[in-house]
């Protein structure tokens, strides 16, 4: 064997066992970042009472454009400002209106909506409203 051969098979090995590791800390592009961690919020908490029939508030949350126009308070999100979205303010407890009613989001979902409105708000997969 000549060194580079040996060097050849270290590098190899070693970019077989650091790509896990870099590909794990690699931020998610913005929309699987919406599709990920996003949308499973807005589903799960949401949806039920901010949809294309209920439309609570006058906001749905089956799309961005809806949440950028928003309702008689003015738009839900701000891309870019979570400071000033309206919907942050509201899961927050902080404002006049309080959603969901009842005990306020965990902080870890507040903070991913947060990071979402802060990073541009961007869209991914459609959502659907569950039954």
């Amino acid at each position: 064997m000549n060194w580079l051969h040996i060097l050849c098979c270290f590098r190899c090995c070693f970019i077989a066992l650091t790509a896990p590791a870099f590909a794990a800390n690699r931020p998610l592009c913005p929309e699987c970042f919406f599709d990920k961690r996003v949308a499973p919020i807005l589903t799960q908490r949401c949806l039920g009472c901010h949809n294309q029939e209920l439309k609570n508030g006058g906001v749905s949350f089956l799309d961005r454009d809806s949440l950028l126009t928003g309702g008689a308070r003015g738009p839900a999100i701000v891309p870019g400002k979570p400071e000033a979205s309206v919907l942050l303010d509201t899961l927050r407890h902080e404002g006049e209106i309080q959603m969901p009613p009842g005990p306020k989001l965990p902080l870890r979902e507040i903070a991913i909506l947060t990071e979402w409105i802060k990073r541009g708000a961007v869209w991914g997969t459609k959502l659907r409203a569950t039954k």
